[in-house]
């Protein structure tokens, strides 16, 4: 657990909580650090999640799929005549793999931090604005050569297309099809009475609070709060999932880990490659894969890594929002958190 607390560090701040969660062949330790209540079990405590999301929103494409409701190769456009001005390029599976050419979000990123929304840059954003977006901008739009670029409007777009499908809002959906299936009651976009006195008050690196990000119609790409034990019991179904899959979310849960596109120079599928909302790393066709997915909100920072060769998972929850400050993000680059865990798994 010691080197689990090395990877904790760079969360840790006076005023912050941060939980560390370790899964093993389905066994679990957790330990927690920074201010936390005594009276709520480390595991229960609950964070925002973030882009973390995005694996969630994968899965949910994935069992559609399996269930005959959508082909992720088809244009986007034909779930719903409202996405009628969506180009015709642009699949679900381009938009879960960041290859449809769509900016990170619907403005320029200048003008996000000129003028911050005090519960998030999504939180004002609804279906006829995103409607909207793609109509006045159908003209201007053309295909992009099949590349890499991260977009949370993409992902968005995608979890919203899949709500107007099936005529159901994006959160029931996800509850319905892939969160309650897999017994996390833990994960979910909001927070009823009893979640809220378990929930981790976002705050800024400096300790100064900020308002849990709201989500409407681009849900699908970082709506999601979760709680340590939730994740490691997700990790579980995940590597389940991977050694024998048997049911429809099981085939989901893989065909979401499955490499798209490699991120490395020669394009290969390996050392790194952008999965359906994860990313997958190893170092070469002899070491140990890694499953890694990462969130961040102003206020809060997380991670999750997993390795099917080992049966192992770590989740790393914080309310301190280092992701989303210069500094603070670039020391939690520099302490290379990818290769702590891989180290991790190395000594199982």
């Amino acid at each position: 657990m010691e080197r689990l607390r090395v990877m904790m560090k760079p969360y840790r701040g006076a005023d912050h909580s941060v939980v560390g969660v370790h899964l093993e062949r389905g066994e679990t330790s957790t330990i927690a650090e920074g201010t936390t209540d005594a009276a709520i079990p480390a595991g229960e405590r609950i964070f925002e999640i973030g882009s973390i999301t995005k694996v969630f929103t994968a899965i949910l494409l994935y069992q559609l799929a399996e269930d005959g409701r959508v082909d992720p190769c088809r244009p986007l456009n034909e779930l719903s005549d409202a996405l009628a001005d969506v180009p015709r390029w642009i699949t679900p599976e381009r938009l879960i793999s960041h290859t449809s050419g769509l900016p990170n979000l619907y403005i320029p990123l200048w003008k996000a931090l000129l003028s911050p929304h005090l519960e998030g840059p999504y939180a004002d954003f609804s279906r006829s604005d995103l409607i909207d977006w793609f109509r006045q901008r159908n003209s201007k739009f053309r295909e992009p050569k099949f590349h890499h670029a991260y977009s949370n409007l993409g992902v968005g777009l995608l979890g919203e297309a899949l709500a107007m499908h099936e005529q159901t809002p994006f959160s029931e959906l996800l509850a319905m099809k892939v969160t309650r299936p897999l017994g996390l009651a833990d994960t979910t976009p909001g927070l009823d009475e009893t979640k809220s006195g378990r929930f981790a008050s976002p705050k800024l690196p400096d300790g100064q609070a900020v308002s849990p990000w709201t989500f409407q119609a681009l849900a699908g790409a970082g709506c999601l709060k979760s709680s340590a034990s939730d994740l490691a019991r997700f990790s579980d179904c995940v590597l389940k999932a991977l050694r024998n899959p048997i049911s429809l979310l099981d085939r989901a849960i893989c065909k979401s880990t499955e490499p798209i596109l490699g991120l490395g120079k020669r394009g290969a599928l390996e050392p790194v490659a952008q999965c359906a909302g994860w990313l997958s790393y190893t170092q070469s066709k002899s070491d140990l894969r890694i499953l890694h997915a990462s969130g961040g909100t102003a206020g809060s920072t997380c991670a999750l890594y997993i390795c099917p060769e080992k049966s192992a998972a770590i989740a790393i929850l914080s309310n301190n929002g280092v992701a989303a400050n210069l500094w603070r993000s670039l020391k939690l680059s520099r302490s290379d958190q990818l290769s702590q865990a891989r180290q991790i798994f190395h000594t199982l």
